[in-house]
């Protein structure tokens, strides 16, 4: 009888296994799909600068500097899960970082970008190697080199990759707080000098839209210089550090024209973008506590701004880094988050997307109305460096995830995938369709987001035996 009883008591188990396979965590899944994305295989067309001829592309000397985040939330914005994951040649399998509700990544000792510690060594225009830097020597990294003080004794360590346009969420997201404390209005004119005698008059929303949408640089410069012009870039950093988000900062740009952004200078981490964006983005009650204790909730911003700025995400036109949803199915093009097109982009002829003078070539009429998630987000590219981070909210009818994804590298369009191998010109600029990032960006947005869907389907009964 005893035997009887274990026999069916296994079957049992077997029976509501096979009904409702255990899901993966969220750490798990997202390390999985840094490691299945290969960032290690890419291509190199080499170092120096966009201006230089472009050479066959060669496999990459050490795998790239990734910085990937996750926050999992519930319908409501509530936090259910979070993983960070960092690639680098110190971590080439992937790191998973061990997350403080409070304190976040406090457990890497996130260092300034250096562009020639990454390359080894500085080079000229034409791609010639001119002086020799070491990875961490030649000269050694010093507690200068720290983003956040006070981490000497972290476990890991990771220099955080420049995080290019990217940098503009914070910008935005500062002009609103400045709008909420009543410093400001949507419809305050601000006045950017061009010249000695010239100057561009401008409503905040009218510099705001540009910067978010198309990543204007020149709308990018006048907020800067209004954040100069108010002393406000001190407070700025302050508020981020105050906000335990202390490896956002924008430091050293011109009081002038807003210019001078430089790796090095300008900084952000997965983590902290992605917790940036949850505030964008709103939840109740306290999300987590700040450096000095206080708790951070969503009503650092009025709905009024979190809603602007979240339309302005939503209709963000390079959709070409975690998802490529400006052209599905062009050659070469790999598919990313399924997300839609703000329709603003859409040619009505064609259905081609055109942004900003670029052409990507695809009709996506018949794909857009496909699409399974809203995804407010802000890209970031240049020639060493490429970034996409943002919310994701499934659409209507479509299986359910609400989750914050941010992506950093040190993959901008210097770096691209075997079938642009021999190309004498940069994949980035072709007129039509360009493909900008390597493949394996959005190849890494789509598994997440696969991940997620499994991850956040509701919960089954569990299936009784016949």
């Amino acid at each position: 009888m005893k035997s009887f009883l274990t026999f069916v008591a296994a079957m049992l188990l077997t029976v509501a296994a096979r009904a409702e396979p255990t899901k993966p965590t969220l750490e798990a899944a997202l390390l999985t799909a840094v490691r299945d994305a290969q960032f290690g295989q890419v291509l190199d067309f080499g170092a120096g600068n966009e201006s230089r001829p472009v050479r066959p592309a060669a496999p990459i000397a050490h795998p790239p500097n990734v910085d990937v985040a996750v926050l999992q939330l519930d319908a409501e914005g509530r936090l259910i899960a979070s993983a960070n994951v960092l690639l680098s040649r110190d971590f080439p399998d992937g790191q998973l970082v061990l997350l403080g509700k409070n304190t976040g990544a406090s457990l890497v000792r996130f260092r300034r970008w250096d562009i020639e510690r990454s390359d080894g060594g500085t080079f000229s225009a034409e791609g010639k190697q001119l002086s020799r830097k070491g990875w961490t020597n030649n000269p050694p990294l010093t507690v200068a080199d720290d983003i956040v003080p006070g981490r000497t004794n972290a476990p890991y360590q990771f220099m955080a990759p420049y995080p290019a346009s990217l940098f503009k969420l914070m910008v935005a997201f500062h002009v609103l707080r400045l709008v909420d404390a009543g410093n400001l209005t949507l419809d305050t004119e601000y006045a950017f000098r061009t010249s000695l005698t010239n100057s561009d008059r401008r409503r905040i929303r009218n510099w705001l839209e540009p910067m978010i949408t198309v990543s204007d640089n020149h709308a990018t410069q006048a907020l800067l210089a209004l954040f100069h012009d108010r002393n406000e870039i001190v407070k700025l950093n302050q508020e981020f550090r105050d906000l335990g988000l202390g490896t956002l900062q924008i430091n050293h740009t011109s009081p002038i024209d807003g210019r001078g952004w430089q790796p090095g200078q300008i900084h952000m981490t997965a983590f902290d973008t992605a917790r940036l964006l949850w505030i964008i983005e709103g939840g109740p009650g306290e999300l987590w506590r700040g450096a000095n204790g206080e708790p951070v909730t969503a009503k650092l911003l009025s709905d009024s701004s979190r809603e602007f700025l979240k339309k302005l995400l939503s209709d963000q036109g390079f959709n070409d880094a975690l998802t490529t949803a400006n052209f599905p199915g062009a050659p070469n093009v790999r598919p990313g988050i399924p997300s839609r097109v703000a329709t603003r982009w859409i040619n009505p002829l064609n259905g081609f997307v055109n942004v900003d003078n670029l052409n990507y070539g695809v009709d996506i009429r018949a794909a857009n109305p496909k699409a399974e998630v809203n995804f407010a987000h802000k890209t970031g590219l240049t020639f060493n460096y490429g970034s996409d981070a943002g919310i994701v909210t499934s659409l209507p009818g479509q299986p359910f995830r609400h989750y914050i994804v941010a992506f950093l590298g040190n993959l901008g369009y210097r770096y691209t995938d075997g079938a642009f191998a021999t190309r004498t010109n940069y994949p980035a600029f072709d007129d039509r369709s360009p493909v900008s990032y390597t493949q394996r960006i959005p190849a890494l947005g789509k598994a997440i987001d696969e991940a997620l869907k499994k991850i956040s389907a509701p919960e089954k009964k569990q299936a009784l035996p016949p």
